[in-house]
């Protein structure tokens, strides 16, 4: 038995960071199909509109004013922003505003959400770096399959043991897509993914309470990861392995060899950024299968608010556990599954205006929260992760009605079209940059890989300085 095949026995996820590294260094963009370049411009058209809309949000904006009151302001243009900032502020401020409005994309095997890090990441350094938008494409490409390998591994074991995925995986996407794109050697990579590996956090505790932390989480993980690559290319090291090794990440953050799964990149996996999903509603994804099946009911039962005496909803274990969060703050209110179902039973739909205190603080919501009963079933809950499940029964004096969704509109199994996905970019960029802005960058963004340089576009999503 040879020592790799030693070292396999006794962890199924042994050689994992050897083979992140190794697909990264690899990689190449004229060698990706053509459907993998058209996620990677879609979750980037996407991304950077979540981006430039989160950045008025209240997190984002604090995040600054901290910034601003400890250090001068730097060159580098943050998307949605007036103000630049240096290499790493600039990863910072775009993931926390990327994350900052529950709209950023997702992959729901592991429970990640890999472009409010990646991309932010990428932005920054390609605009310092003067990159090619193939290169832009190359790197992110590079990100998102690391976030989603490693994602897809460890999952659900990280989330159930109360580590927040997005800040404890993507900080290697970051770090991964940065080192691509600044030619990082093999060497390089791996003491870069060893570097982030200290830098892995974000507990899960937002979820009783105090979401602001959940926004901060993505800005982070940008963040850490940049500058993971940048402290490898300078020629710090890190521990070896760090994945799978002893005393590792998988050991600290997920289980103990005996539970541990294999990571698997491409070709030996499909490309997870084409198994991502774009959301069109600002509020947890683990929730929106529920809110889409009510609605549906609604809509298409003609059953008024008044009528609904009671409404059960079953779903999975990771999901049921928003049902206790409340909504006495905005980014509460994003994530309470109560609140999130009282608000499509009332108005049909989910607006960012209803998380704002003018609607928040009506105290009959807590009688509409009252009519529903959120539930875990076994059946419904071994469905997930290869499914969203939610299994809705409202009941009314004219009987009761039942709808199951496996899954929400964005995932590639209900997708949001192109036409659908460039509406959502025009609605969120558009109130900072005006329609004909908005126009020309999403046209620019969904060219990107025939640029030679992309420093004049990232500069054009930044707002003029004041």
């Amino acid at each position: 038995m040879s020592h790799a095949e030693a070292l396999h026995t006794l962890h199924p996820a042994a050689g994992a960071t050897d083979a992140i590294v190794g697909f990264v260094s690899k990689l190449r963009h004229d060698a990706l199909s053509e459907d993998v370049l058209h996620y990677a411009r879609r979750h980037l058209l996407d991304t950077v509109g979540v981006m430039i809309a989160g950045a008025g949000g209240n997190v984002a904006t604090q995040a600054e004013s901290v910034l601003i009151a400890t250090r001068p302001a730097g060159h580098v243009p943050v998307a949605g922003r007036a103000r630049r900032a240096d290499l790493i502020d600039a990863a910072f401020l775009g993931g926390t505003a990327a994350h900052g409005i529950e709209l950023d994309d997702g992959y729901t095997k592991g429970s990640v959400h890999p472009g409010c890090t990646v991309v932010p990441a990428i932005l920054a350094a390609g605009y310092v770096r003067q990159a090619s938008g193939a290169q832009l494409i190359e790197a992110m490409v590079a990100g998102y399959e690391t976030v989603t390998a490693i994602g897809r591994a460890v999952h659900p074991d990280l989330r159930h043991r109360g580590f927040h995925p997005t800040g404890a995986v993507s900080v290697f996407g970051a770090a991964m897509a940065v080192g691509k794109l600044r030619s990082l050697t093999p060497h390089q990579l791996s003491n870069a993914l060893g570097i982030a590996a200290s830098s892995s956090a974000g507990l899960f505790a937002f979820v009783n309470g105090g979401g602001d932390i959940k926004r901060l989480h993505a800005g982070h993980a940008s963040r850490e990861g940049l500058q993971a690559a940048l402290l490898a290319e300078a020629g710090l090291e890190g521990p070896p392995h760090v994945i799978e090794a002893r005393d590792g990440f998988m050991q600290a953050f997920a289980y103990d060899a005996a539970r541990a799964r294999p990571v698997e990149l491409p070709p030996a996996a499909p490309f997870g950024i084409t198994d991502c999903y774009i959301k069109p509603n600002p509020c947890c994804r683990h929730i929106q299968p529920a809110v889409e099946a009510l609605i549906g009911i609604l809509n298409d039962e003609k059953i008024a608010t008044d009528a609904v005496k009671h409404v059960a909803v079953e779903t999975y274990r990771i999901a049921a556990e928003h049902a206790g969060t409340g909504w006495d703050d905005f980014a509460s209110a994003q994530l309470s599954f109560k609140y999130l179902m009282a608000l499509a039973l009332k108005f049909r739909n989910i607006k960012f205006d209803y998380f704002g205190d003018a609607v928040r603080n009506d105290p009959n919501w807590t009688a509409l929260a009252a009519k529903f009963q959120i539930s875990a079933p076994t059946e419904i809950d071994r469905l997930y992760p290869k499914l969203r499940p939610a299994r809705v029964t409202v009941t009314t004096e004219r009987g009761k009605f039942v709808r199951q969704a496996d899954e929400a509109l964005g995932s590639r199994l209900v997708p949001l079209d192109d036409i659908g996905l460039k509406a959502k970019f025009y609605d969120l960029v558009e109130p900072v940059h005006g329609r004909a802005k908005a126009q020309t960058l999403a046209e620019q963004l969904w060219s990107i890989d025939t640029m030679a340089d992309v420093t004049p576009l990232i500069d054009a999503l930044a707002q003029s300085p004041r």
